[in-house]
């Protein structure tokens, strides 16, 4: 929580009056984000509201009845979207289907947020994804650029913020285990050959020998100086 608690301070991303919307894929890193918002709204003295929503992107094969009774717990109240993403990239032979992946779901979610009446938009990002999402921008696009830990969707006017940037997957994976959260997978047909993965593998080699890496990078983001720049 201590993490997740600065980095909320950090980028100011709670304000009171925050009707807060989860973005949901039944993952380790949204389940950890919404126990931990949960019990930040029980114990913080800025008040906000919480609600979720379930992107299914299979088209209807995903066991979201987990996810329904977890957030039933958190008392969360959870609305699911039917929208299959995957078919739609299958149809397309997508080359980049992580980037139209993201860009869709968030694109969804940013509208059930906008209907629900959240101002909000909650995402599950950690300190590995802007990694990587570094390293893929500076390799394919040729440019440093990460998303912004909170930031405003101009089209919608929700606010997308993403608490758990502090924190490395391996310490959620860790968490997610010790909590036994009620991890359920949607099945991505790209997760095992995508250009993260990649990204991902190059990191891992690279911290063998700086075991500092990812926290030099977010470091990077924080102090881009203009001198430093062409």
């Amino acid at each position: 929580m201590r993490f997740i608690g600065e980095a909320i301070r950090d980028y100011s991303m709670i304000v009171p009056g925050d009707r807060i919307m989860i973005g949901l894929s039944g993952g380790k890193d949204s389940l950890l984000l919404s126990l931990a918002l949960a019990v930040l709204r029980r114990r913080s003295p800025v008040k906000f509201d919480l609600s979720a929503c379930l992107v299914d992107q299979t088209g209807g094969t995903m066991k979201t009845y987990i996810v329904e009774e977890f957030m039933k717990e958190l008392d969360i109240p959870l609305s699911i979207f039917n929208h299959s993403t995957y078919g739609i990239m299958e149809e397309r032979e997508e080359r980049s289907p992580c980037g139209l992946c993201a860009n869709l779901r968030r694109g969804i979610l940013a509208g059930q947020a906008k209907e629900a009446g959240a101002n909000v938009l909650a995402l599950g990002h950690h300190k590995d994804d802007a990694v990587e999402t570094v390293l893929l921008n500076l390799f394919y696009g040729g440019r440093f650029k990460c998303y912004q830990p909170n930031m405003l969707m101009s089209r919608t006017e929700i606010r997308v913020i993403r608490p758990l940037l502090y924190i490395e997957e391996r310490r959620i994976a860790l968490e997610a285990e010790r909590l036994k959260l009620p991890v359920t997978s949607s099945c991505c047909p790209y997760s095992g050959k995508s250009k993260r993965l990649s990204a991902k593998k190059i990191l891992e080699e690279m911290e063998k020998e700086i075991p500092e890496i990812k926290s030099n990078v977010i470091h990077a983001l924080k102090n881009v100086l203009d001198s430093d720049v062409w």
